[in-house]
């Protein structure tokens, strides 16, 4: 779904998904739903996932040091389960991992067409436009997740 240019679901699979440290989270439902996603040995359906990485954002001059964020890629829910509370649920999850491990920043390279579901999760921009071949145009954002009490999720 999120990057249907590759031409297989093995294309899909980044060198850091190994690492140590490299940490997916994903979204079930208990329901009986068609469309979902079945993995053998897990709780339900499918319907939405990320993944989170010891990488610093370097892309652009940050406020903070590196090893006080984690990375948030690879996020993406169904299309038959948005508006269901999947992504706020995978925020919410990265937040707490964020906040386990002792970090404060949670940053992403935002598509596009999800700037208006990162701010809704309190995330705030940090650079102009710019365009990934083959995907479109991003922005960097992040998630100061100390500031617990203004997160909007």
């Amino acid at each position: 779904m999120l990057w249907p240019h590759k031409p297989s679901p093995e294309a899909c699979v980044l060198p850091v998904d190994n690492d140590p440290g490299a940490v997916h989270l994903g979204v079930w439902t208990q329901e009986e739903v068609p469309w979902g996603i079945r993995v053998s040995d897990l709780p339900g359906p499918l319907l939405g996932a990320c993944s989170l990485f010891q990488q610093h954002c370097d892309r652009i001059a940050v406020p903070w040091q590196e090893g006080d964020d984690l990375r948030l890629r690879v996020m993406g829910t169904l299309p038959q389960a948005r508006g269901m509370g999947a992504g706020a649920a995978l925020i919410r999850a990265a937040v707490e991992e964020t906040r386990r491990q002792g970090r404060c920043m949670l940053w992403c390279d935002a598509r596009e067409v999800a700037f208006g579901f990162y701010e809704r999760m309190g995330f705030d921009f940090l650079n102009d436009m710019y365009h990934i071949p083959d995907i479109g145009p991003h922005r960097t954002m992040a998630l100061d997740v100390s500031l617990a009490p203004q997160l909007k999720i």
